[in-house]
Parts: C-alpha cells; sequence; structure tokens
C-alpha cells in the first residue's frame, strides 16, 4: 500500500480495522461457545438448552423465511420493474440446489443470529455463471488472510481422505455481524448475554437437582443422642429414599430415637428466582433487538397497544436484518450478473393494517392519483376489474396551488382516457330558468344557511316533482297500450330534459351554498372550479334517477293483476318520499363540495361535522362535532355529509352541515 508520502508499507488493509492488527498471512477461526458456571457450551448446545435464545432465533428465523426476496430490473427509464427471467432472478427464486427457498432462508437467518455469521459457497456452471449457493457452516470454516489482503476460505470436511476445501473469496458469500476487534468474523448475540445465559443455566440446573433430590424445602435432621458416621449416613440415606424426590413429596415421615426435623425456608433472595428468570428473558429479547410481544411476552402489552407492537417487528426489529441481508446479496451475489439488477425483500403484506385501516389508505392513495384500482384489489383478494381499473384517478375538485383551473378527473397512465358522460349544456348568464332560481334564492341567502339550505331542497322538490309528473303522463300511456314497454322514460331525450333540470339547480346550489361559506370566512367563491364535475355529475345522476324509476316500474307491473292503477299508485303514492330523499341529497352532494372549495379559497383551516336533524342516523350522530383539518377526511372516512365515498346509504337523505374555522 503506497501512502500519499510515497512510502510503501507492507500489510492487508483489512489491518487497519482490527484491535491487533496482523500484518501478514494469518488465520482467524470461528468462535463457537462460552464458559457457563462449570462447563463449557458451543453456541448450539446453549440454543438446545435455553428456551429463550431459541425462541429468537426461530422467530427471526421464520419471519425471514416468509418474505419473498423480489428481484428487479432497474434499466428501463420509467423506474424499476420486476425481473423474474433473467439469470440473477432464477438464482433468487431457487437459490439453494439442497434445500427448499424457505428452508434455506431460514438456515441462513438463524445460523446468523446464533454465530453472528455464515457463509454460502457459489455454484457455477462450466461458463462460470453461478447457478447456486451452498451453505457452508461457520464453526467449521476458517477464514485465510495473506499479505495482499486477499481471502481464501478454509472448510474442513472432516474426512481423512477428502482434506479440506480451499475456496477463494470471490467463491464465497460472507454474512458477518459486527465485531468490535476485526472485519475477518462476526460476534455472536449470545457473547454479550455470558452472565445473563450464565445465570439461566445456574438458575435452572438449581431447579432440577432441587425436584431431583427434594420435593419441598431442604430439611435438616438433628437428635440428641451421638451418632456414629455409619448412623449418620444410614439417617441421611433412609431420610431420602423415604422423603427425597418429586414422586416422595407430600408424604408422610416416621421419626424415632429423638430425631427432630427442622425445615430450612427459602431467604428472600431465593424467592427471587421467578423475577429473575423473568430479567434474564427480557435481557435476550433485548440483545437481539426484539420485542417482547412478538414472542407472547405479553406482561407489559395492553389492548391499546399490542397491535402496533406487533407490526413493529418488522418495522423497527426485522428491517435492519433485512437490509443488512439485502446488502450482502446485492455485494457479492448481484454483483456476478453485471449492474441493472437489484433484489429485495417484500414487506407490503406483514406491514398491513387491519382491514379498516387499510381500506381507508387504499382508498386515500386511489382517490388522489397515487394508485391504480388494480393495484388496489390483490391486496384484499378481488379479481381483475378490466381495463377501467388500469388508470389512475384523482378527485376532480382537487386544483393546483395558485391556480384555480381545476384538476381533471382522471390522469392518463398510459392507456386511453376514460370517456366522461356527455355533459348537458352549461346554462349560461341568461338562463332564464336559472336567473329565476338565483332571484328567489337571492331572497333567502342573508337569512342563513339552514334556510337557505331548506330553499335550494324545496326547489329541487317542485322542479323535480314536475318533471315527475310528466313522467307519469308518459308511464300510463305505456301501460294503456298494453305493452308496458318504460323504456321512452329512460331515453337519451328524457336523460338530457332531466340533466338539464338537475345542472340548472346543482349550479344554483354550488353559488348559494359556496357564497354563503365564503362571506363568513371573509372570502369569495369562484363556481368555476366546479362546473365541469358538476355537469358531467348532473348527467350521470339523471341517467341513474331514470333508470331506477324504469326498473321500478317493470317490478311493479310484473307482479300486478291492475298495472294501470299500479302505476297510478306508485307516482301517487310511492315517489314522495323517493322525491324528498333525492332533494336533500342532491343538496348535500352538491352543496357539501362547494362549502369546501368556497372554504379553501377563502383560507380555513379546519371543518367540523354538524348534525341538524333531531332523529339522525347513528353513525352521523357519533361524526357530530368532530374537526378535521381542511382537505382531510373524517374519521369515517369521508369528506363531509354528502360526500359519495360512504356510499348511497350514508348519503341519501342527509341533512348534516359543516362548519369552517380560519
Amino acid at each position: 500500500m503506497r501512502l500519499s508520502n510515497g512510502d510503501v508499507v507492507q500489510f492487508a488493509p483489512q489491518a487497519l480495522a482490527e484491535t491487533t492488527p496482523i500484518m501478514s498471512t494469518g488465520y482467524w477461526y470461528a468462535t463457537d461457545g462460552l464458559t457457563l458456571e462449570r462447563l463449557h457450551a458451543t453456541y448450539s448446545a446453549l440454543y438446545r438448552a435455553q428456551p429463550w435464545v431459541a425462541a429468537v432465533v426461530d422467530k427471526v428465523g421464520k419471519l425471514t423465511a416468509r418474505l419473498t426476496l423480489r428481484t428487479w430490473d432497474t434499466t428501463p427509464a420509467t423506474g424499476k420493474v420486476p425481473d423474474t427471467t433473467s439469470d440473477f432472478a432464477r438464482l433468487i427464486a431457487s437459490p439453494c440446489p439442497t434445500m427448499a427457498p424457505f428452508a434455506f432462508w431460514r438456515w441462513i437467518a438463524c445460523t446468523y443470529e446464533l454465530y453472528g455469521e455464515t457463509y454460502l459457497l457459489k455454484v457455477r456452471d462450466r461458463n462460470g455463471i453461478v447457478r447456486g449457493l451452498l451453505p457452508m457452516h461457520p464453526t467449521r470454516t476458517a477464514i485465510e488472510r495473506d499479505q495482499a489482503g486477499d481471502e481464501w476460505y478454509v472448510f474442513t470436511l472432516g474426512i481423512a481422505s477428502t482434506g479440506i476445501l480451499r475456496a477463494p473469496a470471490a467463491d464465497v458469500v460472507p454474512f458477518r455481524r459486527w465485531n468490535p476487534d476485526n472485519v475477518m468474523r462476526g460476534l455472536s448475540c449470545l457473547e454479550p448475554l455470558r452472565s445473563t445465559l450464565l445465570n439461566e443455566d445456574a438458575a435452572r440446573r438449581a431447579t432440577a437437582a432441587w425436584w431431583r433430590r427434594s420435593g419441598r424445602p431442604s430439611v435438616i435432621l438433628s437428635t440428641d443422642r451421638k451418632l456414629s458416621p455409619d448412623g449418620r449416613t444410614n439417617l441421611k440415606a433412609a431420610w431420602d429414599a423415604a422423603q427425597g424426590g418429586v414422586d416422595n413429596a407430600g408424604g408422610t415421615a416416621v421419626l424415632e430415637e429423638g430425631v427432630t426435623p427442622t425445615i430450612v425456608q427459602l431467604s428472600a433472595e431465593e424467592m427471587q428466582y421467578i423475577e429473575s428468570r423473568r430479567l434474564n428473558r427480557e435481557e435476550v429479547c433485548g440483545v437481539f433487538d426484539f420485542p417482547p410481544p412478538a414472542l407472547h411476552i405479553l406482561d407489559h402489552a395492553t389492548f391499546s397497544n399490542i397491535s402496533e407492537q406487533m407490526r413493529s417487528v418488522y418495522r423497527d426489529s426485522m428491517a435492519p436484518r433485512l437490509e443488512d441481508l439485502e446488502s450482502v446479496v446485492d455485494f457479492y451475489v448481484r454483483a456476478e450478473f453485471g449492474p441493472g439488477k437489484a433484489a429485495s425483500f417484500s414487506l407490503d403484506e406483514v406491514l398491513r393494517g387491519d382491514f379498516e385501516t387499510r381500506a381507508t389508505a387504499v382508498q386515500q392513495l386511489v382517490t388522489s392519483g397515487v394508485m391504480m384500482p388494480s393495484e388496489a384489489r390483490p391486496m384484499f383478494d378481488l379479481a381483475d376489474a378490466g381495463p377501467v381499473a388500469d388508470r389512475l384517478y384523482a378527485n376532480a375538485a382537487l386544483v393546483e396551488l395558485g391556480s384555480n383551473k381545476p384538476t381533471p378527473p382522471t390522469i392518463d397512465a398510459g392507456k386511453p382516457a376514460p370517456e366522461l358522460p356527455a355533459a348537458a349544456p352549461k346554462p349560461a348568464g341568461g338562463n332564464r330558468a336559472y336567473r329565476a332560481l338565483m332571484g328567489r334564492l337571492g331572497r333567502v341567502k342573508a337569512a342563513g344557511a339552514g334556510p337557505a339550505r331548506q330553499a335550494l331542497v324545496d326547489e329541487h322538490r317542485r322542479q323535480l316533482g314536475a318533471y315527475i309528473a310528466a313522467q307519469a303522463v308518459l308511464a300510463h300511456t305505456a301501460v294503456s297500450s298494453g305493452s308496458a314497454d318504460f323504456g321512452g322514460l329512460a331515453d337519451d331525450d328524457t336523460n338530457a330534459e332531466l340533466a338539464e333540470v338537475l345542472l340548472a339547480l346543482s349550479l344554483a346550489t354550488s353559488k348559494t351554498l359556496g357564497d354563503q361559506v365564503a362571506d363568513t370566512l371573509g372570502g369569495s367563491y369562484d363556481d368555476g372550479v366546479i362546473r365541469d364535475w358538476v355537469s358531467a355529475n348532473a348527467t350521470e345522476s339523471a341517467g341513474r334517477i331514470n333508470a331506477a324509476t324504469v326498473d321500478e316500474l317493470v317490478a311493479l307491473v310484473d307482479d300486478a293483476d291492475d298495472p294501470a292503477a299500479a302505476v297510478a299508485r306508485y307516482f301517487d303514492e310511492g315517489m314522495g318520499g323517493r322525491l324528498d330523499q333525492i332533494s336533500q341529497s342532491r343538496v348535500g352532494v352538491v352543496g357539501g363540495l362547494a362549502e369546501q372549495v368556497a372554504a379553501r379559497q377563502a383560507g380555513a383551516i379546519t371543518k367540523t361535522w354538524t348534525v341538524t336533524s333531531a332523529r339522525p342516523r347513528p353513525s352521523h350522530a357519533a361524526m357530530h362535532g368532530q374537526t378535521v383539518p381542511l382537505g382531510k377526511p373524517f374519521s369515517n372516512g369521508m369528506d363531509g355529509p354528502g360526500d359519495p365515498a360512504g356510499g348511497a346509504d350514508e348519503v341519501a337523505g342527509c341533512t348534516c352541515t359543516l362548519s369552517f374555522r380560519g
């Protein structure tokens, strides 16, 4: 090695990281055990004898092996894509020719945890391509380092006729835990647990001895007579034979010749046996960096924190371990196949929350254009929904900062953009129906949100009632002709007619309620932000309303003895409740969106859910008074009253409102 001053120093560069540098050639041997109270136990013996060591090692091994090590192609300009066909991908999918993938990764993880190191031998084909990885046990592997710093791995086969296997560093994949003394061998987690394991081993052997010799506290036998050595021996042997051991516990003792038993009680220190065992257990978990609840040690777990503690296993304890394994695979294995490849453990499934939490999170990701529905559906074991799910969608009310232009409701994901329903013509400022409607509403706007909202509901009921009356005539004509064909109630012309009515009502609702919120907050409302959405929604809603009417009429006539009378009753008696529900829902949906847009334009910060009905549905009563930041959903996943994301059951007939604060 040449230094900056021109000197040449002959030593291996790894020596700079050693507490006792070895400048020339040397061998490093595995450390395979530690000394307990009266014996030396290997790491494997400690694993077999110490239940909490075995529990942690087994748990880490299984948590690692259950994960899928995915391979990726990082060369595309659009980002990484899954790779399943390259030589590297095939090797990672089935890395060991003698072990199943689960057993292979469990062996690596468990050996690594127990010994602090493990090694894999690369198996190459005749072209030098790595086709497999064979585990090498660290206790049989010695590491030789020459003066140039090159490493050789010497594996002792233990057969005289075969000798040893000597492999260069290029043919070995080394996994090593950090060692404060050198970089050639890893350090087992059992080393910092020397005193803990000594105490645990001593406590367990003392317990075994206690049960083997006596089923109760120790006893002193005393007598006033002087006993010969043989007499004392015989007395002790007779007592032990009659009372010693767990099988004789609780028996009756018959004493003679003045012999008196004295029970030797356990001291306070000895009574701390259970607490000391718990301390040993927690120290093992601490050194291995593993949360006790993951091993079903629930002393400090509660109903409210157990789920989070279990998720933290992968997030906090397993994540560094997995990144360690990934970095070794990348440095020693992936490098064999050139650039453009990567491998990483998939943590998506194990880090998922409960169903409700996942559903809320996925809804937000889909509606914000981050995730496609086709990517979300497999998370709930749902089948492919077709090409319509292979697009990114976003809320149409979203706008760019500093801009009044609405963000398009769909975002192209490399495929043709979905077609929006044909929008009904927007009423211009001179539209007489719209102007007359705004004139009537202008008289109640100043009275507050309550009167204005009720006036809007009344206008919906009046105008939709007139439209339904015209539908009743068409339905009566159809049933009177004997054909009972109600298709004319939901064709393009009738749908367009209803869409025009809904559009005028929706724009009036948007302007009236949006202006009221803006005035309250000292701002102004630009209803042009949501005009495109309102137009498309009016067309879509008109089609749904008319289709539902036709379906109900067809079902009614099919079961009626007198179709004409049944149709008459349907429009005279049955449409009243439906008309009220449609009117309230339309005001809630359109007005709720307009109010939130107006609040955002006026600089509001929070929104509060307010129940106005005397008999609200329980799910809405629970929301009363709940306050969240503007732009965030409430605890029920809805942006506010009337949000279609809540489903028809939550929107229909809802009279709840929002209040805003700047």
